[in-house]
């Protein structure tokens, strides 16, 4: 036998080997082929029930009776038929949006909101998305901790960018460098549940929203979504907004149909316009649609500390998000909009703000491609007759606008306003560090508390305060004293600070008085830790 046909013969017998695989061992390998899937309970979830048919579980929700897992077809279908379980649906895909990102900062009067101080203090925004470079320069002063669902960890380090993005239009510093988010003093939770591609699964989507409902978060963004509906993601979003967080997504980028988790009714959804405000036309569109912004060439934080643009939906989102948070930083308690008498802004107050001071743009009225109109941050924060909210919520001040109070309120210790100028001064300046802890994390800020008084040592109500944080964290703000010439400043805080927090008094200025900054008691107050 020669060496060519020994060769023919034993690669015959090879191939003739594969085709001898019984077709049955094929098909046992698809029956045991592995389905994420959503398991819904009628009660209590039982993850010993889901394990016992060979299910690994991915996530046990507590904000919707549900389990994320994979499971062969056949167990999917036994479960199926269990009287404890209500449904059991696939588990959906969803990836970012995006693809090219500040003048929308500007075009929503997010600036103008600042300058009238209100910054998103105290706001807390979960940022469902790729993660969150936490080191940036711009974010790492607003960075409140997070986890990564992609990996099971607690370091949601951002391996794509988006995310980063998206949290430096929401909240980038004002610290002089860089770029200006929307609301430059809230707090940021990442969340990563999407990988370094900018896919994720409803799952992750899922455990994102509980994990921010559980960290006490304000606002939820998703600048993300999938075309498929999915019951236990909108379970999971209308359970949220029934606790009291705003939820913000994007509308999609195809030009057709909203997607989800925007669709839902719980759900803000954000379409995008260009510097013409007009939508572009790969913007998303809808009865669903309820606020249009800017999302085309949008300046933005990146990953290790530089800075790049993108365009879409997904940038679209993040404007609004910080206009909620600036709003959510104001005090709703005695306005109109605080239908249940609460003393807080609830989401549908939220809603019902934007609508109605929202810039109509398209056909007249709410339509299906800018829903109520362009977000104006400003026009909502302003004429609610509050001023910038701080940790001491017994603390009322008047509107940076206008100013309704009959002098008849003023308390006799208070000096009166009169046609003739008195030298009022800083008559108390003073600061106390402020502490929160999250899981290992300790975050440390500063309050600073000013008392203007008169040359006659009476309080005096009514002044607009100018002031400056500087040390470990960096920004301008303003306020307006109370009834008992008091007015407090909070900065934002700082993972496990090691330095000082300095606050300084600019200015000051009040109708019928002179600012006499010779005569303050000091003008510069720090606490060191």
């Amino acid at each position: 036998m020669t060496r060519q046909k020994l060769t023919l013969l034993i690669v015959l017998s090879i191939l003739l080997s594969f085709l001898a695989v019984p077709a049955g061992a094929i098909q046992e390998d698809r029956d045991n082929e592995k389905i994420p899937v959503l398991i819904n309970f009628k009660g209590k979830t039982n993850a010993e029930l889901v394990q016992a048919y060979g299910g690994n579980i991915k996530h046990e929700y507590t904000i919707v009776p549900a389990i994320a897992t994979e499971l062969p077809q056949k167990a999917i279908d036994a479960l199926s038929k269990n009287p404890n379980i209500a449904f059991i649906e696939p588990d959906g895909q969803a990836q970012i949006l995006a693809d090219e990102v500040p003048w929308g900062i500007t075009r929503i009067n997010a600036v103008t909101v600042q300058s009238e101080g209100f910054t998103g203090t105290s706001i807390k925004v979960a940022v469902l998305d790729t993660g969150i470079d936490y080191n940036h320069p711009d974010l790492k002063a607003n960075y409140l901790g997070g986890y990564d669902f992609v990996n099971k960890d607690n370091d949601p380090m951002d391996d794509h960018s988006h995310g980063t993005h998206v949290a430096g239009t929401v909240a980038a510093a004002s610290n002089g460098i860089g770029v200006l988010g929307a609301a430059p003093q809230a707090g940021l939770y990442a969340v990563k549940v999407a990988d370094s591609s900018g896919y994720c699964s409803y799952s992750n989507i899922i455990a994102g929203i509980n994990w921010a409902v559980d960290n006490n978060a304000d606002i939820v963004t998703m600048s993300l979504g999938g075309t498929s509906s999915s019951s236990t993601l909108k379970s999971a979003c209308d359970n949220a907004y029934s606790t009291g967080v705003v939820i913000v997504g994007a509308a999609g980028n195809s030009g057709g149909a909203v997607i989800y988790p925007a669709a839902y009714s719980s759900v803000i959804a954000v379409s995008a316009v260009d510097s013409t405000n007009t939508r572009t036309s790969w913007s998303c569109y809808g009865l669903e649609v309820e606020f249009a912004a800017p999302g085309v060439s949008i300046r933005s934080t990146m990953p290790g500390g530089l800075y790049g643009s993108k365009s879409g939906t997904s940038m679209a989102t993040p404007h609004v998000t910080g206009a909620v948070a600036l709003l959510l930083s104001t005090d709703v308690a005695g306005t109109s909009y605080d239908a249940n008498k609460n003393d807080k802004w609830d989401p549908a107050e939220v809603r019902s703000r934007f609508q109605n001071t929202a810039t109509d743009l398209g056909a007249t009225g709410k339509d299906n491609y800018y829903g109520y109109g362009l977000v104006d941050a400003y026009a909502a924060v302003t004429g609610l007759n509050i001023a910038p909210a701080t940790d001491d919520t017994s603390t009322e001040v008047d509107a940076p606008v206008e100013d309704d109070t009959s002098s008849t309120d003023t308390e006799p210790e208070v000096a009166p306003t009169t046609p003739t100028e008195i030298a009022m001064f800083v008559g108390s300046l003073t600061a106390t560090k402020e502490y929160s802890t999250r899981g290992k994390n300790t975050f440390g800020g500063a309050m600073a508390t000013v008392k203007i008084v008169d040359q006659n040592g009476k309080a005096v109500s009514g002044v607009t305060i100018s002031g400056s944080w500087s040390g470990l964290t960096s920004a301008s703000v303003s306020g307006t004293t109370d009834s008992n010439g008091i007015v407090k400043f909070t900065s934002s805080q700082v993972k496990n600070p090691s330095g000082t927090f300095t606050f300084k008094v600019t200015g000051a200025a009040c109708g019928g008085y002179v600012y006499d900054a010779a005569q303050n008691v000091c003008s510069t107050v720090s606490v060191s830790y």
